[in-house]
């Protein structure tokens, strides 16, 4: 059976000190150790000078562990959460099932806490996410906008209830492990955990503001539902382009407001966001299986316009970029 936390994010909240309260630990040096059963490892919360505070989860579990963060009225109250869990689930024998769990880690949330979510932590991996809160105020100090009235200094100055989400970048990943060895022996600690949530900060935001978006749209915990199930359906068939007609009829809500609101959570189109989930896809499939394999799998009876559109996403043939798999392990 799971083991449960349930909690309710807020500004005078904090995560450790409830964690530790609710299986009978402590809190030494801004840092709980999870109880024998339930794993190995630790939380970290950390409160910073400048109006940030983190809390870095890293552990590995003996059983599932099931994060539920209830609604907040605290809407002044950001929060960004850096999930670095890779859920490998490889394929059986025979099969051409993808290397990774589609939408379960190894992505950035950004928004109010306003929203209840629910994080399933299953055991056995090495989890690594990292989750900074600050106040909207805080964070429009730190990012210091030129161009006042864009539409992102309007989300988070104004929207009363808005939720972000994009993927995580190599250069996200690799800073959050750098934030994973920080520890007691480093020479100031506080100034470099200051320096790498930053460093976070500025990489999701050169993101997010290299978005095309229009006018920012308030949403409220059904809109969020449903937009997920969209991504839901587009992730569970990536051989087939998405009608957009039957998935606004599947989730109930107008074909405007779905596209609206996909781009606006997502950043991206919904026919757009289904070619990058599919190349992604087909990188990954390339470790296992042969260019054409993969070309039929996800759809293409064309192998040459599957060619192009891999060229396109990857910068490198399908061919060409298997051929690297073999020849050096990939980076971290």
């Amino acid at each position: 059976m799971a083991v449960v936390f349930d909690f309710e994010a807020g500004k005078e909240f904090h995560f450790a000190s409830a964690f530790a309260r609710r299986f009978d630990s402590k809190v030494t040096s801004d840092r709980v150790f999870l109880p024998e059963m339930l794993g190995e490892g630790f939380i970290r919360e950390i409160y910073l000078n400048n109006g940030l505070s983190l809390c870095l989860h890293h552990y590995r579990l003996k059983q599932e562990f099931i994060l539920r963060r209830h609604v907040s009225e605290a809407t002044n109250v950001l929060t960004m959460k850096f999930d670095g869990r890779r859920m490998p689930a490889r394929s059986k024998e025979g099969t051409k099932e993808s290397l990774f769990i589609a939408g379960k880690g190894y992505e950035v949330e950004f928004g109010t806490s306003n929203f209840f979510t629910e994080v399933k932590i299953p055991p056995g991996e090495e989890i690594i996410f990292l989750v900074i809160v600050t106040t909207r105020q805080v964070l429009l100090d730190l990012l210091q906008l030129r161009e006042e009235g864009s539409v992102m200094e309007n989300t988070i100055r104004d929207n009363p209830s808005f939720f972000l989400r994009e993927a995580m970048t190599r250069e996200m990943e690799q800073t959050l492990k750098r934030i994973t060895l920080i520890n007691e022996a480093t020479k100031l600690p506080a100034l470099l955990y200051q320096t790498r949530a930053q460093e976070l900060i500025y990489f999701l935001f050169t993101r997010l503001f290299s978005r095309k978006t229009g006018i920012s749209l308030s949403v409220n915990q059904e809109d969020v539902r449903k937009i997920y199930q969209v991504r839901a359906s587009i992730l569970a068939d990536l051989s087939t382009p998405p009608q957009l007609p039957d998935l606004a009829r599947n989730i109930g809500m107008s074909l405007t407001k779905m596209k609206q609101l996909f781009r606006q959570i997502f950043g991206d189109s919904i026919y757009n966001y289904f070619q990058v989930e599919r190349m992604n896809e087909a990188a990954q499939l390339l470790r296992d299986f042969s260019v054409s394999q993969v070309g039929y799998s996800i759809g293409f009876s064309n192998l040459s316009h599957f060619t192009r559109l891999f060229e396109k996403h990857h910068q490198i043939k399908p061919k060409r970029y298997k051929d690297t798999l073999h020849e050096a392990p990939l980076p971290v």
